[in-house]
């Protein structure tokens, strides 16, 4: 996952929580809806994604959504985001990491930087 998707993915996250469905300014309902698809798969959001056929791979993807709800899991997340130098502390630790970056893994690592801001060890 690129910086640019995280903050995508913030920004959403953000949005939704304010019930504002609008795509961001600098971005496509396709990458939107891909990364909706993602935070469902995530357990981040509830939310009906619309697939179609992908020409020439006999696959679908997602190129809408019905946003639902935020989940508990989610409204968790969404705490430490409004907070921006929590989320620069996010994005500089998952810059950090050799290994790629997912969804579920920047989920992780937001959890044990507010388990590390906090004192909390393991």
């Amino acid at each position: 996952m690129m910086p640019r998707d995280m903050d995508l993915i913030r920004d959403l996250l953000l949005k939704f929580e304010r019930d504002d469905i609008s795509i961001p300014e600098g971005h496509t309902k396709l990458e939107v809806a891909y990364h909706v698809n993602q935070m469902v798969k995530s357990g981040l959001i509830e939310a009906a994604v619309i697939q179609a056929p992908s020409p020439g791979t006999g696959r679908t993807k997602p190129v809408d959504f019905v946003f639902g709800d935020i989940t508990p899991a989610g409204h968790d997340f969404i705490a430490g985001l409004k907070n921006d130098n929590f989320w620069t502390k996010l994005k500089y630790e998952a810059s950090t990491k050799v290994v790629p970056l997912t969804l579920d893994l920047l989920v992780l690592i937001a959890k044990e930087t507010t388990k590390k801001a906090f004192n909390l060890g393991n």
